[in-house]
């Protein structure tokens, strides 16, 4: 199998494609392919070796891409005195190449398994590198996924839409292959009810900024002073009508739709010293009255509470709470989600769900969640023909990650050893993205000799919901955008973003429909009544301006007929 690798990859080196054959109004784009590291207890350098040579050779092949020769690539390593190069020195190198892009990544070996990891910088704009997945059953199965490999890095180069990246599970049961359609194809993909995009508003669809009150489909509030850090929807006061809850840094703010802006129902100003990161919104103690559930991180220590609408005023039920909340669908029961602060990782430990027992809030069982995933970017749901209940997560980089419920394997151990079964299918595109955060560590640092502690970002949310009405649950889910990226370790700045509706096609997530471009950074998000028409609306907490000093509420309407 050795030889017959080396043996490939001569005849990838001896019969390159053109690579300056793109129209003029396509300018070729300059591309570096750096070793990629490897991490197995085999020696497997000429793995590593033949997979640099192929894909130098695949994307040399198309003629709107110039690869750099292997040779000056080593060259410029050579000044680096590292084994593994961080982002900070991907982007050096792409700099005295003059490269568009870098493409760098990791092999993990585990067994016969092989899983391939890239990653691709866009030097000129210093952007977030865009992820690239593969995985593959052994040997032989790598040389055909390094040209699905390639085609993937090519599409993101030239500024494409890839066809959609899916992971088989070889345990799922259908009758029937139905070939997969890119996202242009899906578009024009018609049932004997409707398109596909047909379920979505068009104003939704084609609305380029929620700004503009001139566009029918959505409603946006007054604007307020303020940076919002969190938003749910419910009726908190018992009057059959359904109220926005928001919170700040230090207070909790509760509004009603009234006509096209928001009344004010009831201002609950906090500690200073407290921060407020997430709030939820349900009736967790079953008493027909929804809590409002802040976490509030106060002195560095979690100092979660709980409110609650009893003898005609908002009190606080519960405090002192050492846990972050989340509230999550289950297979469309809400349910209370709670995880104590880590030691190594704020979100290290395991997730349990928060039950309401003998006038206290206290952990119920363990959830059948990967240890190591965040309570927040987090959904338990099914969302396949056959109503198995997936985990649904946001990884450490942004991309969607779906797999088996288990409790016997860390998140860290299913990404790390390559081959895991209990990934069932991994975005190549990143998604949410947050300015919200809690610190790193137990004590801030002050000294100018010592960096702050690192920051660690609350996960957007993600919804799921039959939004169509053919039984079958889908995502919505947010994309903020940043002009820089999200390479800084210890800052996020986004200024717009694209809401999207995803379905379980059988094979991966497919897209129905997005949003064009909001101008706006999403903070929180909701598919639920906000106008008590009986309807439910996608409704946005929207942060406004460079640095979202100011705050709106935006809400779409949703045409399901």
């Amino acid at each position: 199998m050795k030889r017959c690798l080396i043996f490939f990859c001569m005849l990838c080196v001896i019969l390159p494609g053109s690579v300056w054959g793109a129209d003029a109004g396509n300018p070729v784009k300059r591309v570096a392919v750096l070793p990629f590291s490897v991490h197995s207890s085999e020696d497997i350098n000429y793995v590593r070796d033949g997979i640099w040579d192929m894909l130098i050779s695949r994307l040399s092949s198309d003629d709107g891409v110039y690869v750099s020769p292997k040779q000056k690539v080593k060259e410029i390593l050579g000044t680096f005195d590292k084994k593994e190069l961080d982002i900070a020195d991907v982007y050096a190198l792409g700099k005295k190449l003059d490269l568009d892009y870098a493409v760098w990544g990791s092999i993990t070996k585990i067994g016969n398994s092989i899983s391939l990891d890239a990653k691709l910088l866009d030097v000129a704009t210093y952007k977030t590198p865009v992820g690239v997945f593969e995985q593959c059953r052994g040997m032989d199965d790598v040389i055909p996924r390094i040209s699905d490999f390639a085609k993937k890095i090519t599409y993101h180069v030239q500024g494409k839409i890839p066809p959609v990246s899916v992971v088989p599970i070889p345990s799922l049961k259908t009758s029937e292959t139905t070939p997969l359609q890119s996202p242009e194809e899906a578009k024009v993909l018609k049932t004997e009810e409707k398109t596909l995009t047909s379920v979505a508003n068009p104003a939704f669809i084609t609305a380029s900024s929620p700004i503009d009150e001139g566009n029918k489909g959505f409603w946006i509030s007054q604007k307020y002073d303020k940076g919002f850090r969190g938003m749910d929807i419910g009726d908190v006061n018992g009057d059959n009508l359904n109220e926005i809850v928001i919170i700040d840094e230090h207070s909790v703010m509760i509004y009603q739709k009234a006509g096209q802006g928001l009344k004010p129902v009831k201002s609950i100003p906090g500690d200073i010293s407290s921060s407020y990161i997430a709030v939820d919104v349900a009736d967790i103690n079953g008493n027909g009255i929804p809590e409002i559930i802040v976490t509030n991180v106060k002195n560095r220590r979690l100092e979660s509470f709980v409110i609650e609408f009893k003898d005609g005023k908002f009190v606080e039920i519960a405090s002192g709470l050492k846990w972050f909340l989340r509230v999550i669908p289950v297979s469309g029961t809400p349910r209370l989600l709670g995880q104590t602060k880590g030691i190594a990782n704020p979100f290290d430990n395991p997730v349990y769900e928060i039950v309401y027992n003998n006038g206290e809030y206290v952990e119920g069982e363990r959830m059948t969640i990967p240890k190591g995933l965040s309570v927040y970017g987090l959904a338990v749901d099914s969302i396949e023909d056959n109503n198995i209940e997936r985990v649904i997560a946001l990884d450490e980089y942004g991309h969607i990650c779906i797999y088996k419920k288990t409790i016997d394997s860390a998140y860290q151990k299913i990404h790390v050893l390559g081959g895991s079964d209990k990934l069932i299918w991994k975005s190549d595109e990143v998604f949410g993205g947050s300015n919200n955060y809690v610190y790193f560590g137990d004590v801030l640092k002050t000294s100018d000799t010592i960096d702050p502690p690192d920051k660690v970002f609350i996960k957007e949310r993600i919804l799921t919901y039959d939004v169509d009405g053919n039984g079958k649950r889908e995502l919505i889910i947010v994309k903020n955008l940043s002009p820089v990226g999200r390479v800084m370790k210890n800052a996020q700045m986004f200024t717009s973003s694209e809401i999207y509706d995803f379905e379980w096609d059988g094979l991966g997530l497919s897209e129905n429909w997005r949003t064009k471009k909001i101008q706006g950074y999403v903070i929180d998000y909701q598919f639920k009544d906000v106008d008590n028409d009986g309807k439910n609306e996608v409704v946005l907490a929207i942060g406004l301006g460079t640095f979202q000093s100011k705050s709106a509420v935006v809400a779409y309407d949703l045409d399901v007929q």
